[in-house]
């Protein structure tokens, strides 16, 4: 199955090439960039930095990345959760973004524990939503189709994305 991003009749970008690009990260996709320089999330790393991608978390997203650094198979990485967790705090821009049932409502994610990721990038009107999870990954062609968000692997997001972020993507490639 294809997990590049769907496309869209319009492209997700900002309303003006000097903003951000708004996007969510879910957990798996922090936890390459946190704990395993994962190549293909540098770009997004970098972005931030670089004021080109606004990385978007809320409450339930955070609280999700903080269980996750405590998961067992991280511990011979030797995480240091505070340095990471600051880490995001310094990437990302915490909302509390407004809750109203879209209509027509967002589809239901499989892996119910994935659905506060579509619901921020609905709500706070994100651009992206990037994710390594196939329940999440499923949903892509409808969600494109249906609301203002796509989704999509880091790997397609970074190139996809490459001109708007000023970055090099080109770890994206190699890997």
């Amino acid at each position: 199955m294809d997990y590049s991003a769907a496309p869209l009749a319009e492209p997700p970008f900002s309303s003006s090439p000097h903003s951000p690009l708004r996007v969510v990260l879910d957990s798996n996709v922090w936890i390459d960039i946190l704990v395993f320089d994962d190549p293909t999330t540098r770009p997004i790393l970098a972005a931030p930095e670089a004021r080109t991608l606004e990385a978007l978390i809320d409450r339930r997203c955070l609280g999700e990345l903080t269980r996750v650094l405590d998961y067992p198979q991280l511990v011979r990485f030797a995480v240091n959760k505070t340095a990471a967790l600051a880490t995001v705090a310094r990437l990302s821009t915490f909302v509390t973004p407004d809750t109203p049932e879209p209509a027509p409502p967002l589809p239901k994610c499989k892996d119910r524990d994935d659905q506060k990721f579509l619901e921020l990038a609905h709500a706070a009107h994100a651009a992206w939503l990037v994710s390594k999870d196939r329940a999440v990954l499923k949903l892509a062609k409808r969600i494109a189709r249906d609301f203002a968000f796509r989704i999509a692997e880091p790997r397609p997001f970074v190139l996809a994305v490459e001109p708007h972020l000023s970055v090099p993507a080109q770890a994206a490639r190699d890997s």
